[in-house]
C-alpha cells in the first residue's frame, strides 16, 4: 500500500492505494477560503495551512481504511514543481513519517504525475505520444519518448493559461478561483466575441505559448469599454475564446510536427469545458487518441501522485530508509533546450 501526500501549492491532499491502485482513501483539502481575500495564493499562508491539515488527512486515511502504519510499503510526496515552501513541507512531513516507520520514499514529479491521470496504464500507449500540461503554473507540451521519460518540446514563454483565466476573472470582479468563475460566466453569454488582438500571438518559436500578451488586451479592453452586468459575460467568453484558441493553435502545430498516436492532457485548466471539447475535436480530425484525466483529477491531488509511486517503487526509483536526501525543486526539469538532463526520480537502488 501506497500513501500519497501532494502540497505543491495550496491545496493539501492525501491518498491511500493498494497495489493495484485502488482507491482505499482520497481527500483533498482546498484553501481557496483563505486565499480568496487575497486574489491568489500566498505562500506563506499555504504553508501553515498544510502543517494544520496533514497530521490530520494522514490519520483519517489510516482509519477509515483500516490500515496501520506497519501495512504501508512506502510514501509518495510531490518533490516539484511548486511552491518551495509548500513542497518542503509535504516533504518533511513524509520524511518525518517514512523515519519513524522505516519506510522507503518515492519524491514524485508533479507533471507526470498531472500526465499519469490521464490514462489507465502505461501500456496504453503504444506509438508516438505527447503530453500537454495545462494549469495555473504550467503550459508545456511534451514528448512521452519511453514513460515517464519527458521532453520538453513547447512551453509558456511568459504567463500560463491558468494564470491568464485568474487575472481576467480578477478585472470583472468574479470570485476566487478565477478560472471555473470565468468559464461559468462565459457560459451565459449570448454577444458576439470580442477580438482582444489584430494578430495572432506570435513566439520566437512557433511552437512556444505566450499569454501575457493576451492578458494585457483584456485589461485595455476592459478599461476602455467598461464592464457592465449585461457585458460581463461577454467578456469572460471572449477572454476564454483567445486563451483556447492560443492552445489550440499551438498544439495543432506539434500535432502536425510530431505526428503522435497519443495525445495526454493533464492539469487543472484541464476541466474547461470549452477546451476539452476543442482538444476533443481536433483529436478526431487528426486521428489522434486523446487522453483525458477525469475532472476531479484535473486539479492537484495525493491520488495521482500515490499511484506513480507505486509504479516507480515497483521499479525501484526510490529513496530506501534511512537515505531520504530527496530535495525538492521549484521549476520543471525536463527542459532540453537549456541542456538539462531529463530529470527522472532518482533511482536510490541503481543510481
Amino acid at each position: 500500500m501506497i500513501l500519497g501526500i501532494e502540497t505543491s501549492c495550496d491545496d493539501t491532499s492525501v491518498a491511500l492505494v493498494d497495489k493495484t491502485g485502488a482507491v482505499l482513501f482520497h481527500h483533498i483539502h482546498s484553501q481557496d477560503n483563505l486565499h480568496e481575500s487575497f486574489g491568489g495564493v500566498v505562500p506563506e499562508v499555504a504553508c501553515r495551512a498544510h502543517v494544520e491539515t496533514l497530521p490530520r488527512l494522514v490519520q483519517e486515511a489510516l482509519e477509515k481504511s483500516s490500515v496501520s502504519y506497519a501495512d504501508l510499503s512506502g510514501i509518495a510526496v510531490t518533490q516539484g514543481p511548486g511552491l518551495l515552501g509548500s513542497l518542503l513541507t509535504g516533504i518533511s512531513f513524509a520524511k518525518g513519517l517514512a523515519s519513524g516507520y522505516r519506510l522507503p520514499i518515492i519524491g514524485v514529479d508533479h507533471i507526470k504525475a498531472h500526465l499519469r491521470a490521464s490514462i489507465s496504464s502505461p501500456e496504453t500507449l503504444h506509438g508516438k505520444s505527447v503530453g500537454l500540461v495545462i494549469s495555473g503554473g504550467h503550459t508545456h507540451l511534451y514528448r512521452v519518448s519511453r514513460w515517464p521519460n519527458l521532453v520538453k518540446i513547447a512551453q509558456t514563454v511568459d504567463d500560463a493559461a491558468g494564470e491568464a483565466f485568474d487575472k481576467g476573472a480578477k478585472l470583472l470582479g468574479l470570485p476566487y478561483p478565477g478560472g471555473p468563475s470565468l468559464q461559468i460566466e462565459a457560459q451565459k453569454n449570448t454577444l458576439p466575441i470580442l477580438p482582444l488582438t489584430k494578430r495572432a500571438v506570435r513566439t520566437e518559436d512557433p511552437s512556444d505559448f505566450s499569454f501575457s500578451g493576451l492578458k494585457t488586451a483584456f485589461a485595455l479592453l476592459v478599461r476602455k469599454l467598461g464592464v457592465t452586468d449585461e457585458t460581463r459575460p461577454q467578456f469572460a467568453a471572449s477572454l476564454q475564446e483567445a486563451i483556447v484558441s492560443h492552445v489550440l493553435n499551438r498544439l495543432e502545430r506539434v500535432i502536425e510536427v510530431e505526428s503522435p498516436d497519443h495525445l495526454l492532457l493533464g492539469g487543472g485548466v484541464s476541466a474547461n469545458a470549452l477546451l476539452r471539447k476543442r482538444v476533443e475535436e481536433l483529436c478526431a480530425i487528426r486521428g489522434v487518441s486523446l487522453h483525458l484525466s477525469s475532472l476531479s483529477l484535473a486539479r492537484d491531488n495525493a491520488l495521482m501522485v500515490a499511484r506513480l509511486g507505486g509504479e516507480l517503487l515497483s521499479s525501484g526509483s526510490f529513496y530506501p530508509y534511512p537515505y531520504y536526501d530527496l530535495i525538492p525543486y521549484t521549476r520543471d526539469r525536463s527542459d532540453h533546450r537549456f541542456g538539462k538532463k531529463n530529470s527522472g526520480i532518482p533511482n536510490k537502488s541503481s543510481d
